[in-house]
């Protein structure tokens, strides 16, 4: 279930959301009603989890676990906007033939209460690492969650080049860090993590991608109808003009 953590801000409930995947994931999706939590070492971006600021040089020591600690972070990744992005729908299809998944926060957090693990959800902040010091981050937490015991996350910034993600971000930390010794053999971190959802909760519209095959709305349609659901299915009119 979610989890407050001082360490991530949460958006306001009423905020819309998108996950935008191709057909392979959101059958995966409907047949298992799991979210697939990814590790954070397995991400394309090697500053991914590394805090590589202006004063990395005087600071480097209080980021000496950096590394073994992306081993127990995994993370689901949304895109936070009130509307469609062309950039996402570019980037996370594969193919033509994709989908996204319109929610808000507030439905998110919803859906995972039946869920038996802690999730955490916090927005992504975007800086220029050359340009920022560790002290200007720590000066940037809000006091309401400075005052709760906050504390600054490696994981709640990425690099300025990616602030057209958007990101909203699912965490589940895979405790203890490290992970305690049993038997004499340290447990061996997880490769990836499945958390159950109630998609009725969180499912308010499924947009199909506006470059999709004529056809591929008719069959969506008739997949969802098939597990028993409802869900509104719309084609995307991202890129249609009415003379």
């Amino acid at each position: 279930m979610y989890k407050e953590n001082y360490s991530f801000q949460t958006p306001e409930n009423s905020l819309t959301i998108w996950r935008y995947i191709d057909f392979t994931k959101f059958m995966d999706l409907l047949t298992n009603s799991k979210l697939y939590f990814t590790r954070s070492d397995n991400f394309e971006d090697p500053f991914e989890g590394r805090l590589r600021l202006k004063d990395y040089e005087d600071t480097k020591e209080m980021f000496s676990l950096e590394e073994s600690t992306k081993k127990f972070y995994f993370l689901n990744c949304w895109h936070l906007s009130e509307n469609q992005s062309d950039a996402m729908w570019k980037i996370f299809l594969n193919t033509k033939n994709g989908i996204a998944i319109k929610s808000t926060v507030g439905s998110l957090i919803q859906s995972l209460e039946k869920s038996d693990d802690d999730v955490h959800i916090g927005k992504i902040y975007y800086r220029d690492y050359e340009k920022v010091t560790f002290t200007d981050l720590l000066f940037e937490i809000p006091t309401t969650i400075a005052s709760r015991g906050g504390s600054l996350n490696q994981f709640s910034y990425k690099r300025s080049s990616f602030e057209h993600e958007k990101e909203l971000r699912l965490y589940y930390i895979d405790k203890p860090i490290p992970h305690a010794i049993k038997n004499g053999i340290p447990r061996e971190p997880l490769t990836h993590k499945q958390i159950d959802i109630n998609l009725s909760h969180l499912i308010h519209e499924i947009v199909i991608a506006p470059f999709a095959d004529s056809w591929f709305k008719n069959l969506v349609e008739q997949i969802i109808l098939k597990f028993g659901m409802e869900f509104i299915v719309t084609k995307s009119n991202l890129y249609h003009f009415e003379e």
